[in-house]
């Protein structure tokens, strides 16, 4: 299995949990631990090497279990964010079964999709904006450059790595672009 190619979802899929903590807190729904157990159990297949199928089907009805549905809470940006990154870390276990490599570019737009939603809560953006238009202040956007610059880097330091371990993950972590979390707040409102 490319465990380099899995520790690449992992990491994107980790650095939005705050998203589903924020949703939680917010609508008193879902369970954090189950997305952090998944997190846990896709780093250890990675340091293991191994996964057990009983364990997968577990934490797969578990995730489905604790992601929203939008349908219940309509318009809820929080629900719409805490949907992604629930939706990331499924998508790395999928990866983990299949070896799909779609699953994986998957985490990468999906994380790319919270961090625009997160923007146009952030900066306010007229509800009315063209996509066009939206796509400018994208692409002109600070965060969103260090974004497409921290996964570039974060897969090419991926690549030759023999060993990934904790230390990676938390010199990765630590490297990420910093995303003002609190400000999901706004959010709930």
């Amino acid at each position: 299995m490319p465990y380099h190619q899995l520790a690449f979802g992992v990491m994107l899929s980790e650095r939005f949990l705050p998203n589903y903590f924020a949703f939680h807190v917010a609508e008193n729904w879902g369970n954090p631990m189950v997305l952090l157990n998944g997190i846990d159990l896709l780093k250890n297949i990675i340091a293991q090497r191994q996964a057990d199928p009983e364990e997968l089907t577990l934490i797969d009805q578990l995730i489905e279990d604790v992601t929203p549905d939008l349908e219940d809470f309509p318009g809820n940006a929080l629900a719409s964010l805490a949907l992604d990154v629930s939706s990331m870390i499924a998508e790395c276990f999928a990866f983990v079964r299949d070896q799909k490599l779609r699953h994986i570019e998957l985490c990468s737009v999906i994380s790319f999709s919270s961090l625009e939603m997160y923007l146009q809560v952030q900066g306010q953006l007229a509800h009315d904006l063209s996509a066009d238009e939206i796509e400018v202040l994208f692409a002109k956007n600070a965060l969103m450059q260090e974004e497409i610059n921290y996964q570039l880097e974060l897969l090419n330091d991926l690549n030759p790595s023999p060993n990934i371990n904790s230390k990676l993950f938390i010199e990765k972590t630590l490297s990420a672009p910093k995303i003002d979390f609190a400000s999901l707040a706004k959010m709930a409102g």
